[in-house]
């Protein structure tokens, strides 16, 4: 019968209406359940059992020993309450909290709905507590899911062990040496049970970080979020690439310059946010991140656990996660997953603004249009650029330091100087060996690992958001790319293709011009033996280079251009 048992039932398979409060009746006195073709049957204990007898089957009472006997006569009384179950669990795992067994059974346990001594036959329980011995003295040993639940139910109400820690360990080494598709441990839900214990009994925080955070990128963007003012630019840079990666991942030219558009774009959305929280009440990243929510949280889920902590009991994973303990309920404490999409367009738009004007620092080859229209802005972005710079410059600048403890060798050296000099003393190797000394003693500067690079210019973003003609130019920075020529070449100048006719390929060109002329686009596609997808693919990707945006949606099989973009493609077609 082992074959026909299942982790969780089916609910609501075959047809017809139930009577639901006796099938509530029988689940609670269900040992086990299996399926058939069109619907799941509940196995009570008698159907189970009968086979083979009352609970102590076939096996003879009398051989049992006496501790087993003594949890048989506790377990007669089957309890069916959770609350009732779990406190007859409580008061049998210490009272078999030292027991150890040497048995051998035949075949495996069967599956049982509820995690429990009182689930058992005797024959299983001998198993059980002969495998848990072999797992105490450190043997890698199998014992199925029902097993290794059970123990995991003992360890995390401490039973069988010292300290909290020495139960934490167990579960570990329990999760190392099972393995194996029979286990509880083999997929995801011991990852949960790890993290519930590590919050219920209170362990050390390093402990938290590693078991109690699922989402790591959400963990990390939220962090990022909250505390804008108070995280380094490379945490909130991470926080706008998880809401805006789109926008930073598509682009070819920031990846080129990803720590200049790390600083950049992070201390822009930081100033922005600021300034509209200070105007508004809230910025950008308090609209994007919304309010803790507080949601009841089921602790061990399908495990037997009595909860030790006191009432107001809180545990901090982080800044932005927590767990609470109030009148009997275990809550969670953290930021919604969801996220508004018009603030994220928001977003994603200032993150263009800021690579149109690194590009146009840069002396990119292709420069992005205007779209965004916002002199206050593009000023205040300017602006960051030029402080990014400015500091990225000094922090190459070689450091000279002085050791004072080298003073007074200085200063002996200067003085044998001096009176030898008084004395008329010209030997030169003398002079020499003296010039040497105080060569030696002197500081030196370090060596420069290289020339401090140059700086972007910033003079046409000025010009463009201050109206200023007499900025004083800067030699621009050369980026690590063959395709980088330091030319800004602006939409819809032909010398923005020196030397090239388009930036697509005669095919993309002639396709481009089918969609905006209305005219058949299906022979052409089909004549090339071209594939649309891969096509359309390929246009986008040399568009969005040029404007930092997708030209061509293909909807149900069939292309079109972007209306914003319309009079952008005519320009690069032509």
């Amino acid at each position: 019968m082992s074959g026909i048992y299942h982790d969780e039932p089916i609910q609501g398979r075959g047809s017809g209406r139930r009577d639901r409060s006796s099938d509530r009746d029988r689940r609670s006195r269900a040992l086990g359940y299996r399926s058939n073709s069109s619907s799941w049957t509940f196995i009570s204990e008698e159907e189970l059992y009968g086979r083979r007898g009352t609970r102590e089957g076939t096996v003879n009472a009398g051989s049992l020993p006496e501790k087993l006997r003594k949890l048989l006569e506790m377990t007669r009384t089957y309890e069916t309450d959770d609350r009732k179950r779990t406190e007859a669990f409580l008061e049998q795992a210490a009272y078999m909290a030292d027991y150890e067994e040497d048995y051998r059974m035949r075949g495996i346990p069967v599956r049982h709905i509820f995690v429990a001594y009182q689930e058992m036959q005797p024959d299983e329980l001998r198993g059980y507590f002969a495998w848990r011995t072999r797992i105490r003295a450190g043997e890698k040993a199998a014992g199925g899911r029902d097993f290794t639940r059970l123990y995991a139910a003992e360890l995390i109400n401490l039973a069988g062990v010292s300290s909290a820690q020495e139960a934490f360990d167990r579960l570990l080494y329990l999760q190392a040496s099972a393995g194996g598709s029979d286990t509880l441990l083999a997929d995801a839900s011991l990852k949960h049970v790890l993290r519930d214990f590590v919050i219920a009994h209170n362990l050390g925080h390093d402990l938290a970080l590693a078991y109690c955070i699922d989402d790591p990128e959400k963990e990390a963007a939220d962090l990022g979020l909250a505390y804008a003012d108070t995280v380094d630019d490379h945490t909130l840079y991470a926080a706008v690439r998880t809401l805006a990666g789109d926008q930073i991942d598509g682009s070819r030219f920031l990846p080129m310059i990803e720590e200049d558009a790390c600083h950049v774009i992070a201390r822009t959305v930081r100033i922005i946010s600021a300034k509209e929280k200070a105007q508004k009440g809230k910025g950008i990243l308090e609209r994007l991140l919304g309010p803790v929510r507080k949601k009841p949280h089921t602790m061990f889920s399908w495990l037997p656990f009595r909860t030790e902590q006191p009432d107001g009991y809180r545990y901090e994973v982080d800044p932005v996660r927590a767990y609470e303990y109030t009148d009997g309920t275990w809550y969670c404490c953290s930021y919604s997953s969801y996220r508004n999409p018009d603030e994220i367009q928001n977003l994603a738009g200032i993150v263009r603004e800021c690579e149109r004007l690194l590009r146009k620092s840069f002396h990119y080859k292709n420069a992005l249009p205007d779209r965004r229209k916002d002199p206050q802005t593009a000023a205040l972005i300017s602006d960051v650029i030029r402080g990014w710079m400015e500091e990225k410059a000094r922090r190459m600048r070689p450091e000279i330091r002085i050791d004072l403890k080298k003073l007074s060798g200085i200063r002996a050296a200067a003085d044998i100087t001096r009176e030898r000099l008084l004395e008329g003393t010209e030997d030169a190797q003398e002079s020499g060996g003296l010039s040497d000394l105080l060569w030696d003693a002197m500081p030196k500067p370090p060596e420069m690992a290289g020339a401090i690079p140059e700086q972007p210019e910033t003079a046409d973003i000025e010009s463009e958001t201050r109206g200023s003609d007499d900025a004083r130019p800067i030699p621009p920075v050369p980026l690590n790319t063959s395709e980088n020529y330091a030319v800004t070449t602006p939409i819809g100048r032909d010398s923005a293709r020196t030397g090239e006719s388009s930036v697509f390929t005669a095919d993309e060109n002639e396709f481009l011009r089918l969609l905006l002329e209305g005219k058949p686009w299906k022979e052409f596609i089909s004549e090339r033996q071209l594939m649309l997808s891969v096509f359309a693919d390929s246009i986008n990707e040399k568009a969005y280079d040029i404007l930092g945006d997708t030209i061509l949606e293909v909807e149900d099989g069939t292309p079109s251009l972007v209306s914003d973009y319309l009079e952008d493609v005519k320009q690069m077609t032509d």
